[in-house]
Formats: C-alpha cells, structure tokens, sequence
C-alpha cells in the first residue's frame, strides 16, 4: 500500500488540521499531488471523478474505484455530514457512480460505433450462429443491402457467394484458430452486379475459449482490379513492342550493365541468346570505340534525353553498324539507381544509301560544272580544267592529267593537269602506252570505234621531259561518234579497285566531254565562219556604197555632160534650121525628151549618192528625200530627227539614211498604208530608229524566205555589223513597226 493511500485511511479527528466543512478532499488530506484531476479544484465528489491519484498512480480502473474509496476518512467523513447516515450516503454514492459509469460506456459504445460508421471498408459483426449483428454503412454501399435488411441475416445470404457454402471464411478462422487475411473471392450485391471484394475475418471467444461471434472487414477492389487489368495489359502491350520491335530496345545502368535487352537487339549484334549478351557484354562493348559512350552519357546527363545520336556499333563477329540512339535517363523507383532506357536504329544501309547519294551528287556536279564552264566560256582549255579537278576529287584521288589527241600531227598533248609539273620548257612530254597497238589504232590508224558505254581502261607511262615525274597512268577514253577524242590519264594506287558505277562515270564523262569537245570546234568553227561572214558582209555594203557613189558620179559627170552636149546640138540645129517649122517641132520634142532623161538621171544620181548628205548632213538630206516622195504620192509622212546638235559619222548618216530610203520604200510599194512616220533619236549611248505605218502588215516570220523581205533582211544585217539591235512588228491588218538601235560613237561625232 502506497503512502499516499496509507494516508487517506488516518483517523480524520486526530491527523487533520482543517473540518471537512472545507468539502475538498485535496485541503482536507493535504495532498501534494498537483497533478491529480481534483487537485486545486472546487470539486467536493472526488470519488466520481476518474483517474484521481489516490492509488499513487492515475491509471486505476474507473469501475472499481469505489471499492477504494470506500475506505477513505476523506470519504468516511463526508458521510458522517448526511442526514441519514453512512448507508443512505453510500446508497446515494453507489447509485451516482453507477449512473456516471453506464453514461460513460455509452458514449464509449457510441464514439465505438462511430468509428465503425465512418470506415471507407465494409464491416460486420456476427454472433456465434453466423448472423449478422452489424452492418456498417460502407458495407450498405458495397452489397446494397440496408443495415435494417442485413442485420439478422446469414453473411452468405447477403454475399450471395457459393463459396460461403463450404468454404466460409468465419469458419475457417474458427477452425485454424486465427484470422484470415486479405482473401480475396466475388460477390453479387443487390442488383445482381459482380464485385471483387478482398475480405479479412477474425473469431471472437469469451474467456473460456467458447466463439461467440466473428467480424468480417472487407474492401470493394473493383478499381483496384481494373488498374490491376490496365496494369497487365499494358505489360502485355509493353512486352509486344519490347519484344515485337524490329528496333533493338535496351535498358542500362549508369556503370554501362546490360540490364536489359529485346530480340532484335539481339539478332542486330549478331549474338546467339539474350543471356550471352546481359552476362557477357558491358554496353561500351557495343561501341567500335569504347570511349565513344561517355560522350551519349553526357548528352543524356545534360538534358535528360537524346534523339537521333548517331554512333558507330560492331556486332559480334566486329562488323560495324551505323545506329541511330533515342535514350532517356530516370532513376529506378525500387533500387533508386540511375538508368537509361532507349531504342538503337540501325541506319547502315541508310548510310550507305547516303553515301551512293552523295556520290551520285559528286558526280552530277561534275555534270553541272561541266555544263557551267561551257555555258559561261568556249574556252576548252578551262572547261577540261574544271572536269579534270572534279573527277579527281569525286574519286578522292592524288593527281591526274586530261589528253588529247591531235590525229592530224600524230601526237598526244597533255591539255590539262593536276599535281603533275609541268615539263622543262621547250621540251615536249613523253607518252608511251602498255599496249603499243592500241596506241598505234588510236593516234596513227586513225580507226573508228564502235560507240560504247564504256571503253575498258588501259595503262600509260607519262613523263615529263627535264621534270622528276614518272607517272604510270589509267586512262579512259574520251571518244565522239566513235572517233578518240582524247583520254582521261589518273594516279591510281595498286589498292585501289574502282567499282563498276565509278567506271561507267568515267565512260559517261568520255563520251560527254567528247561531245563538249566536238561542239567547242565546232563552235569556234562556226565563230570563224561568222567572222569571216561578218568582214564580207561589211566589205559587201562598203563596195555596194562605194559603187553607188561611183555610178552616181559617172551619171552625174558623164551621163549628164553627154545629154547637155545634145541639147546644145538641138539648139544649133534649131538656129540652122529655123525656117522648117516641121523640123523646130521635131527639135523641141527631142529637146524636152533630153531634158526629161536629164532629170531622171540626176534623180537617179541623188538616190544612189545624194551630194546633200555629204555636204548638209542626215537632216537636210532626208527632209528633201521625203519631201520628194510626198510630192508624188498620196502617202501622209511625219518626220522627226530629235537630240542632233552635230553631224555624227558619215558612215553612221549613209547607213540612217539607207535605212529611211529602204523602209519607205517598202510602205509605198507593199503596205498600202495612208500614213507613214519616220522619227530618228540621238539617246546616249544609242541613236534610236523608228519606222511606221498603218498598212496592210504582213507576217514577220517569213524574212529571208521571200524575195520581199531581202531589205529588212539588208537592214537587219547592217544593224548586227554596228553591233544595234533590230526589231520588227508586224500583222496583217495591223501596220508595220520598225525599231533599230545603233551604239553611238561618241568619238565619231567629236571628229
């Protein structure tokens, strides 16, 4: 027994120092326990307050508290103040504790039950029969059945599981002597729906061991059943593109372990099983260089993915393999490594259809430089130049050299070069062929090859005289129409074997700049030609005005000198004479005919030369042309000459004035036109010549094929030896236009 309770039980008469009027057990047994409940407070029943110190401890059981106090002089002295004594007071005590005590475990039994309520699984309680006695609302909402329905009922009929019938879980927790956990079975609520449930059950015993009940708490595990479902099937899915994939798929860690690896991964590598390669390899062993995954970790590290890293790999048997990497980084919930997951492309022949590409490309650029070079110059020289360069660079060779042959001289001639020195000069190269009749069937036969494709290659050895070269050379026709043009001459190293589509390259530029070849002779040819037409057609219309002046001069001086001769004949004859008036008619008629020749001819002359055009100038001499014109015809013509402050060039007059005669000519013999208009316009850098009239027209297309159109024919080629321009516009019905434009010789009109 405690001190303290020891304490309570001391005569109240002889150890206390205050009455019990004072009605506070904490004043009237002195107590030093502050921490007690009734300490400090006005509180007179102690004996109903729970968990006092009295014992020495505040742990005591509540419903037998009483037994102690009653014992109490704290107690005792208290009773002796009631009215009708110890067991009135007693009776009184008892029935306020038992009234305090069955309040208690009401609200106990109530905040039990609420607890229950309020759980988000279902729960039940039985008695020993295996009815139900509880029926929480969670259990309501799973099954359907109500509380007020449930209770009284048997749990198999509320289940409605066949189960329950021989395998009920109550039972088999009776049987095993311990609860059953987390089992898990379908039932069929009110509404005839399945559900899954999971179910935990417990017996409950008295104390001789005998059952008198059981609970049962269990969960509906619908959703968890579905996410379980999604779960496996996305597994499944998963498991499909992981294993379905014709993409290597792979999982490391971050120290390179193959943690996992699909089947075409598998057969990518060229391994036998998965497990040869998850225990045998670490993944820097899949690179051709090992060192080359630490950089694919940096760029994971820093932005936590890549997409499309390209790598170089080897396979089992150390082939190499171009691949493509899409890699993640995550750390592994379970084990909190770091890990990369990822998908491995190969992309070789990807490569190497890139590579075909961009040899195909190469090769087209030679096409297209070619094509450059002789778009932009004829010079043959450079042209041969530029493919020489691309050839050698597209095959990735050294050096090499383009020949061609002179067939009329007999000799090769190394036309153009590249890292090959050239020879000591006045000194020529030397060319010796391996196959002395081919070259005998090349240069001195002067045969015809039958067009190929691809003439096979042959070998030459080159040097250059007084140079330290000695170069043995493949070469590869350069032929046209059958007929050796020439030959591509390269450095090929005895390794070296060039595919067949490098060979039939070589083939297509052979015959190609054969043809190049060929057309820039053949270009010069036609230059030279041009030239040579060019001086001709200049000397052509130079003799034509020269032999115009001439025969307007011998009209003129000697045409015109004989006719005045005559007429002074006439007029003695007619002094002789004049008594025969039959004679001085005859006379007078010879008289006017000789005056009309006579004026016919010094019209004739002026046409030919006019003399005012090389005294007066363009302006004077074409308004008394025109005016002449329009004296003897109904043509209305409007002249214009603007921007002339000076003479320019005689030859530059002669040929306006040629051209002012030739197309007034045409609108008056051809067009039927009413008006005609003539406008010359001097517009540094070019004097501008315009012709027009509403005539007829005519199709423009047929200069040169009728015998009509040889003056703008004369006129177009006068145009083109002054290097102007010449254009005609013409219709039927729609008149006729004539633009000529003349570059003006500023220092032909300073002279």
């Amino acid at each position: 027994m405690s001190s303290l309770l020891e304490s309570h039980l001391i005569d109240p008469l002889k150890a206390r120092c205050c009455t019990v009027e004072a009605r506070f057990c904490w004043e009237y047994l002195q107590c030093p326990t502050v921490l007690c409940p009734s300490h400090g407070k006005q509180l007179s029943d102690c004996w109903l307050t729970p968990r006092t110190y009295c014992t020495g401890r505040a742990n005591e059981d509540y419903y037998q508290k009483l037994a102690c106090c009653l014992t109490c002089s704290y107690f005792k002295a208290r009773s002796q103040l009631h009215d009708k004594g110890w067991n009135a007071f007693v009776a009184e005590q008892l029935r306020h504790y038992h009234k305090q005590t069955l309040g208690k475990i009401y609200e106990k039994e109530e905040s039990y039950i609420e607890i229950l309520n309020r759980l988000p699984d279902g729960l039940f309680t039985t008695d020993h029969e295996w009815r139900i006695t509880y029926f929480n609302p969670a259990a309501e909402k799973i099954t359907g059945f109500s509380a007020h329905d449930a209770v009284g009922m048997y749990c198999k009929d509320v289940f409605k599981n066949t189960i329950c019938e021989y395998d009920c879980a109550l039972k088999r927790a009776v049987a095993a002597g311990q609860d059953i956990h987390n089992r898990e079975y379908e039932i069929v609520n009110i509404e005839g729906q399945r559900i899954p449930i999971i179910c935990s059950t417990s017996a409950f015993r008295d104390k001789d061991g005998r059952v008198t009940g059981g609970l049962e708490v269990f969960k509906d595990i619908t959703d968890i059943k579905r996410l379980q479902e999604e779960v496996t099937r996305r597994e499944r899915k998963y498991y499909r593109v992981f294993e379905g994939s014709h993409d290597m798929i792979y999982t490391t860690n971050l120290n390179g372990r193959l943690i996992d690896i699909n089947a075409a991964g598998v057969e990518l590598l060229g391994y036998r099983t998965k497990k040869e390669m998850l225990t045998c390899l670490k993944a820097e062993d899949l690179y051709q260089r090992p060192g080359d995954r630490d950089g694919l970790v940096s760029a994971i590290t820093e932005a936590g993915f890549v997409k499309d890293y390209e790598a170089k790999f080897k396979t089992r048997d150390g082939s190499p393999l171009d691949v493509l990497i899409s890699s993640r980084m995550y750390e592994n919930a379970q084990t909190g490594e770091v890990e990369f997951e990822g998908i491995i492309k190969d992309i070789t022949r990807r490569k190497q259809a890139e590579e075909v590409i961009n040899q195909r490309n190469r090769e087209l650029s030679i096409i297209n430089s070619i094509a450059v070079a002789l778009n932009h110059t004829m010079d043959l020289n450079n042209t041969l130049k530029v493919t020489l360069e691309k050839v050698i660079r597209v095959l990735r060779l050294e050096r090499g050299g383009l020949f061609l042959i002179d067939q009329e001289a007999k000799h090769i001639q190394l036309q153009a070069r590249f890292n090959i020195p050239d020879a000591v000069a006045d000194q020529t190269d030397e060319v010796v062929f391996s196959d002395t009749l081919l070259m005998k069937h090349l240069i001195e036969d002067n045969s015809s090859l039958s067009p190929e494709a691809t003439f096979p290659s042959f070998r030459i050895h080159y040097r250059a005289t007084g140079a330290q070269t000695n170069l043995w050379l493949t070469c590869f026709l350069i032929t046209y129409k059958g007929r050796a043009m020439g030959f591509f001459g390269l450095s090929i190293p005895k390794n070296r074997v060039l595919s067949s589509h490098e060979m039939h390259l070589m083939g297509s530029l052979g015959n190609f700049i054969g043809g190049a070849i060929e057309n820039t002779q053949m270009m010069w040819t036609i230059r030279r030609h041009r030239q040579e037409l060019r001086r001709l057609t200049e000397k052509l219309f130079t003799g034509q005005e020269e032999e115009r002046r001439r025969i307007a001069r011998e009209l003129h001086d000697e045409a015109g000198q004989s006719l005045t001769a005559v007429k002074l004949g006439l007029d003695r004859l007619e002094e002789k004479h004049a008594v025969d008036k039959d004679l001085k008619t005859e006379i007078s008629e010879i008289r006017m005919m000789v005056q009309r020749t006579s004026a016919e001819i010094r019209q004739m002359s002026y046409r030919l030369h006019p003399t005012l055009l090389s005294d007066l100038g363009l302006e004077p001499a074409l308004k008394l042309y025109l005016n002449e014109i329009q004296k003897h015809s109904n043509l209305d013509i409007n002249f214009q000459i603007i921007g002339f402050d000076r003479r320019i060039g005689t030859d530059m007059e002669t040929v306006l004035y040629r051209f002012s005669q030739e197309a007034l000519t045409n609108t008056i013999k051809h067009s039927g036109a009413e008006h005609f208009t003539l406008s010359v316009i001097k517009s540094f850098p070019h004097i501008i010549f315009l012709a027009e009239d509403d005539g007829i027209g005519f199709d423009a297309k047929i200069i040169g094929r009728d015998h009509r159109s040889l003056g703008l024919l004369g006129m177009r080629e006068r145009a083109s030896l002054l290097n102007g321009s010449f254009l005609l516009r013409s219709s039927k019905g729609g008149g006729t236009r004539i633009r000529i434009e003349l570059p003006l010789d500023e220092e032909a009109v300073n002279d």
